[in-house]
């Protein structure tokens, strides 16, 4: 780096500030000089502009103010990038340096996300990308960031982190690749930090020491059951210190979500996209986002011991007694896609009743046909969002509303990859699980068949949407999640079955109106229970 020469020193008195070629040089009383950025760091106005009261700058745009002596920024975001200066026979020189200090950055996009300053984020994240810090990477500690500080388990940072890593390089018409990529980045450290804002990272049980085999995996299932999270989580630390792959991670992973079905099926989800994140990003952050997702698996609201799924619970039994699972297992294949069998499990978990919808896939699985199964949890899944009664979800009275619905839906598409990547007898009880948990909704319908109560909207292509979620119609990032978790699930099912049903329930979900402010039904609930003793009033159980 070279020095540059500015201006003579005679046209600076002490106490003033001046700039030129996009350096601003303050002269302090006391007779020192100070060279800076004149792009303000917040939104690039002149600094020049302002004022400057001994070594203090004032940015007169949002009144941000900046140390001359560090670039410190002592009121406002992120610190102003500073230079050498000298003065050479009269001439006041700088030596500008712009190169990206990868740690200073590191320091300020963490201060960013503790005090949730989203658009300093973004800078931040701009920065980190062009000095050649990977997406992924960023992705991965987002979630990682969320996964330290969560008080009962990771959530939906991760499953938004992985679903994004593949749109990192599918920016919408008009939008260029670096824009789209810092927008893709900071939607997901958006999620993570007001998820858990106000929180810091707590403490980690120390890792135990996990061997190899039966005994390893039976010890992680039974501190679950047991609802030991804490020593659930140094269980699967131990794992991730041994280096367990990511096949030996999943026959430890997928039986604690098949045992029960936990938390709307968002621990079942959970599974494969921090495994999938993983994979893209490496291992860097595997032992927060496993140890977390297995701090969340057991405390997990185990939704089978509800009152609702007593029945389920009771047929299940029964086809434990006749060697239901393991006979399922043995006849499992892989043959030509039925379509009419498709069709018929697809009404019998859409419409049929519990016992019904039981049977049928029971039967289904016994007879080996885990594909169709599978195929019709996935359509009937789109079939909810599609027949949903939009008035449910503007109810204050009911419990349920769109994300509930989206959940059908996004939970079968996680059961096709966790019976796709993990094959035991126990799958069946995740099918089983998952039918039911399909089939309970049906009190959500609306009148009407299916694609007619959807009334979809039409261009229901993966780019139209994909470019309407981008343009931030949705106001809490909780929904943003939602709406990239159903279309991402959505394309894939949609391309794999070659049916528009899934892509189209998408596009009825993103564009119709949805209740983000959740405030009038709190308030209802309030009433119910301070007033009457009463729980809030669902329709699914």
């Amino acid at each position: 780096m070279n020095w540059t020469p500015l201006f003579p020193l005679a046209e600076l008195p002490a106490g003033a500030m001046k700039a030129r070629q996009g350096v601003l040089v303050v002269h302090s009383t006391d007779g020192r000089l100070f060279a800076m950025e004149n792009a303000c760091p917040h939104q690039g106005y002149p600094l020049s502009q302002g004022t400057v009261a001994g070594c203090i700058v004032t940015c007169p745009w949002h009144n941000f103010k900046f140390d001359a002596q560090t670039g410190a920024c002592v009121m406002g975001e992120e610190a102003a990038r500073t230079h050498e200066v000298r003065v050479v026979d009269g001439i006041v020189e700088v030596r500008r340096d712009l190169s990206i200090d990868a740690a200073a950055v590191w320091a300020s996009l963490t201060e960013g996300m503790r005090r949730v300053q989203m658009s300093r984020v973004a800078r931040d994240v701009c920065r980190l990308l062009a000095a050649g810090v990977p997406a992924t990477e960023l992705l991965a500690w987002g979630a990682a960031w969320d996964a330290d500080r969560c008080e009962y388990g990771l959530g939906h940072a991760t499953a938004l982190a992985s679903d994004l890593v593949g749109w990192l390089d599918r920016p919408p018409a008009g939008v260029s690749l670096e824009e789209h990529r810092v927008q893709v980045v900071t939607e997901a450290l958006d999620l993570a930090a007001r998820s858990v804002v106000g929180l810091v990272p707590r403490a980690r049980p120390e890792p135990a020491r996990v061997e190899d085999g039966a005994a390893a995996l039976n010890g992680l299932r039974e501190r679950v059951e047991a609802e030991d999270a804490v020593g659930a989580e140094a269980w699967v630390r131990g794992m991730v210190l041994a280096g367990w792959s990511r096949s030996q991670l999943e026959v430890a992973l997928y039986p604690l979500v098949a045992d029960h079905f936990l938390d709307f099926g968002h621990e079942l989800i959970y599974v494969g996209k921090a495994l999938d994140l993983l994979d893209a990003a490496g291992p860097k952050q595997a032992d927060s986002l496993l140890g977390g997702l297995v701090f969340g698996i057991t405390n997990g609201t185990r939704e089978d011991l509800l009152p609702t799924w007593r029945a389920f619970r009771a047929r299940w039994v029964a086809f434990v007694a006749e060697d239901g699972p393991a006979r399922a297992f043995a006849a499992r294949s892989e043959g030509v896609r039925d379509l009419d069998a498709e069709a018929v499990l697809v009404r019998e978990i859409g419409e049929g009743t519990a016992a019904a919808c039981f049977g049928a896939v029971a039967a289904a699985l016994t007879s080996g046909r885990w594909d169709t199964v599978v195929n019709a949890l996935v359509l009937a899944g789109a079939e909810r969002i599609l027949r949903f009664d939009l008035h449910h979800d503007a109810d204050p009275t009911v419990e349920e509303g769109w994300l509930d619905v989206t959940h059908r839906f996004t939970s079968a598409n996680a059961a096709r990859q966790a019976v796709g990547r993990w094959a035991h007898p126990d799958g069946a009880r995740l099918l089983l699980s998952v039918a039911h948990f399909v089939n309970l909704a049906r009190p959500l319908d609306g009148p009407g068949d299916a694609v007619s109560a959807g009334s979809a909207p039409e261009g229901a292509s993966f780019a139209e949407l994909q470019a309407w979620v981008l343009e931030d119609h949705t106001a809490r990032a909780i929904f943003f999640a939602h709406d990239v978790k159903t279309l991402v699930a959505a394309e894939a099912e949609s391309r794999r079955l070659d049916d528009p049903a899934p892509m189209q329930a998408a596009a009825r979900f993103l564009k119709n109106p949805l209740s983000e402010r959740p405030i009038r039904r709190f308030a209802h609930q309030a009433v119910r229970l301070v007033r009457d003793g009463k729980p809030p009033h669902g329709l699914t159980g």
